[in-house]
């Protein structure tokens, strides 16, 4: 069988199969959205293809010869084929275009939910996970595909580094429930027992707050702990406090006073990062300056 192009067979086997199941060329044109010439043209050029009558024409429309029964499971096979290659192509093009989304493994859950994802934003398809800030840095390093936001400061060579933003926090649970922590009140309120992300996920941002929590008067041990549900556990049973950014969900907790303990994140992208991943950095950055400062 020969034709001009694959894109004709393909549409007169697609032709082929509406009249076949229609057994009516004008209920087919119809279907298919063509006059009814055109379309008995197409049927005479497969037939001449494939050099036999697909067709017994009569009065009331027609009906598959036996040749054009042989045929039929055939053509079907072949429009199943073209679908598959479509689908495929289509996976690709999409697996092309995924980026992938790392977030600091401490951050909770509801409030990454509530701040960049509510109301949901025009993401191309993204996996997001967690992990330390020094394992995002080297991924993004080794992935144009990927998108990090990390804790700063942290070093970020070779890498696209938006500006860091300043997303004020709370301390959970505090001396009076929303009511706002100066340096005096926090120093009342954290106890003996500070929750702190692994000074491995980020050693810049760990001593910065250590640092901070020393010129502010307040003397308490830094637990590192790295899983949010030990930390979600710890502070419903009273037995630590934890910052945690302001504005996170279901967590009753007494913000800080402007200034005072911020968590510091920027997003990285990679230099030769695709148009997609490039988007993604943009929105992140965008949703996190609506809930903190530069």
């Amino acid at each position: 069988m020969k034709t001009d192009r694959h894109g004709n067979l393909l549409r007169w086997v697609e032709y082929f199969i509406v009249v076949a199941e229609t057994g009516h060329v004008s209920r087919a044109a119809e279907i298919l959205g063509i006059a009814q010439p055109p379309l008995s043209q197409t049927i005479k050029k497969l037939e001449a293809a494939v050099g036999t009558e697909l067709f017994i024409r009569h009065a009331r429309g027609v009906s598959l010869s036996p040749a054009g029964r042989a045929f039929l499971p055939r053509a079907q096979s072949l429009l199943d084929a073209q679908q598959l290659v479509m689908t495929l192509h289509q996976d690709l093009e999409q697996a092309q275009h995924r980026v992938n989304v790392l977030l600091p493994r401490t951050l909770p859950p509801s409030w990454v939910s509530a701040a960049l994802l509510s109301p949901p934003p025009d993401f191309p398809p993204a996996e997001w996970a967690g992990a330390a800030s020094t394992d995002i840095v080297r991924a993004v390093r080794e992935n144009p595909a990927t998108v990090g936001i990390v804790t700063a400061p942290i070093i970020t060579d070779e890498l696209e580094a938006w500006p860091v933003v300043a997303v004020p926090q709370s301390l959970a649970p505090g001396l009076a429930m929303h009511e706002t922590l100066n340096k005096a009140g926090l120093r009342r309120a954290v106890g003996a027992v500070l929750l702190a992300p692994p000074r491995a996920d980020g050693p810049a941002a760990f001593d910065v707050l250590s640092a901070e929590l020393e010129s502010a008067g307040i003397v308490t041990q830094l637990r590192e702990v790295a899983d949010p549900l030990r930390i979600a556990a710890e502070i419903t049973c009273a037995a630590a406090t934890v910052l945690v950014p302001s504005g996170t969900p279901n967590l009753p907790a007494s913000p800080l006073a402007s200034g005072l303990l911020p968590l510091r994140l920027r997003v990285l992208h990679h230099p030769d990062a695709a148009s997609s991943a490039i988007h993604v950095a943009t929105m992140l950055h965008e949703c996190l300056a609506r809930t903190g400062r530069p």
